[in-house]
Parts: C-alpha cells; structure tokens; sequence
C-alpha cells in the first residue's frame, strides 16, 4: 500500500509541477506583451500597418513554413541584443510554443521595447489560421 501513495503523491506532485510552470510562463508573458490567441495574432496583423512579424524558431523550421511576410530571428539572437528591429512599430512574435516567445519578449523588454507594442501567439505556428508558406 505504501507504493500506491508513494506513486499517487508523485503523481500529485508533477502535476502540481506543470500547472504552476505554465502558470509562470503566462504570468510572465502577459508582463512583457499581450498574449494574442491565433485569430486575435491573425486579425492584429491584417490591421496593422507595418507590422514586424517575427518567427523566433530555429532557421530550419522557419524554412519548411512560416507566415507570410515573417522574418526570422531565432531566439538566442534577442538575448545577444541583434534583434534589429524598430520601436515605434508593433512586434508579432511566435514560435511553435510560448516559452521562446516569452525569452525573445523579456529580452525586447530589457532593450526599452514597449509591451504595449509586442504582441505574443499563444497556441503555436500550428494553430496559425492566416496565411502561410507551403
């Protein structure tokens, strides 16, 4: 019997573990951007002007697909500060998921960007419903 609440607690535990992680990351990516669902991110970008579409996932992947008009700056780059992009336009990150999202925002954020300006896709590439390479 001691098994069973031994692995019921770990169990418990983990799970515990994974909610209050991807609760950090929401928190934290609220605190540099606006967390925008995939037809928010989608409408938010044919309505603005100029809009700086970033794809922060790897050069290979953003080779397969990525969404039109996106340039891509893999994440490690917003961290050695080479992001390059403009501040006085609004920024649209993305990645297949919001945890290198969140690392490119934080770093956009310690280089004076304003939040209020960076918007963030929450649900992944995948879930993209505008248009699309490949």
């Amino acid at each position: 019997m001691n098994i069973f609440v031994t692995v019921a607690m770990v169990l418990i535990l983990w799970l515990l573990m994974t909610f209050f992680s991807w609760l950090w990351v929401i928190i934290s990516a609220k605190s540099t951007g606006t967390i925008l669902t995939s037809d928010q991110f989608s409408q938010k970008i044919e309505e603005t002007h100029s809009a700086q579409i970033i794809d922060v996932r790897e050069t290979s992947t953003y080779k397969r697909s990525h969404i039109m008009g996106a340039r891509n700056i893999p994440s490690m780059n917003f961290s050695q500060g080479k992001s390059g992009l403009r501040k006085d336009r609004d920024i649209f990150l993305y990645d297949d998921s919001l945890r290198n999202v969140l690392r490119a925002s934080k770093a956009l954020k310690k280089q004076s960007y304003d939040k209020q300006h960076i918007f963030l896709l929450r649900g992944g590439f995948k879930n993209y419903p505008g248009k699309k390479t490949n």
